[in-house]
């Protein structure tokens, strides 16, 4: 799929799901956080499993999620507030903390609730130098549909979420991601689609990635 043909892909459900627009969910019934909870992915032709998986925090509720790449967000449950986003720990070891923690998702929304956040981070580097960058997300709860994975399963009542980040570093880089996430009930997600751009100082791309994966196996604690 083309970059355009994703970005296309945001907001093509904006009118699905209305007759259900008023409903309020709850982020504990579509995102089990526990730690140890793991999900198994599809990877591409001839790689390994994609494996993602939950550990405990340093601090008291707080869990790392950490995904294929071994990178994870940090987040923290606030009791009646929701699920906050403090910090992100990239796969080098290196961690970026945001000068404000993100609202990532509130503990009850509706169809089309939507947060739109900038953050400036300090990053620690592993060689104890620490730099300066700019963190922006756009996310939106866009409908409730049934996703059908290319082994035939189906899992109704997902919630579709689409969203977008941006990453500026000291160094003049920039990064993007566009996504588009199938969030199931009981089992969190079991499809994505996200697009990787990293661009150079003078706005040469560098990588321009597709990665687009299912479910295979959840693997919940107890």
């Amino acid at each position: 799929m083309k970059r355009t043909g994703l970005l296309l892909l945001l907001g093509l459900c904006l009118g699905a799901g209305q007759w259900n627009k008023a409903k309020t969910f709850r982020l504990k019934d579509f995102y089990p956080l526990a730690p140890g909870t793991r999900w198994i992915y599809m990877p591409p032709p001839g790689k390994t499993d994609y494996i993602s998986r939950v550990e405990a925090g340093d601090r008291a509720n707080v869990v790392r999620h950490y995904d294929a790449t071994n990178a994870a967000k940090e987040l923290r449950t606030e009791k009646g507030k929701g699920l906050f986003y403090d910090r992100e720990w990239f796969t080098d070891k290196s961690y970026a903390v945001f000068d404000r923690p993100i609202l990532w998702f509130p503990a009850k929304f509706q169809l089309g609730d939507s947060i739109q956040e900038e953050r400036t981070y300090q990053k620690y580097e592993v060689d104890g130098k620490v730099n300066q960058g700019t963190f922006k997300i756009w996310q939106k709860i866009v409908a409730v549909e049934t996703a059908i994975l290319t082994s035939g399963a189906t899992y109704p009542n997902c919630l579709r979420i689409e969203s977008m980040t941006w990453w500026t570093f000291a160094d003049g880089r920039k990064a993007q991601s566009i996504n588009v996430y199938h969030y199931a009930p009981k089992i969190g997600p079991v499809k994505a689609a996200a697009r990787f751009i990293i661009s150079a100082p003078d706005g040469k791309e560098l990588i321009n990635r597709l990665v687009e994966t299912e479910l295979k196996k959840f693997e919940p604690v107890g």
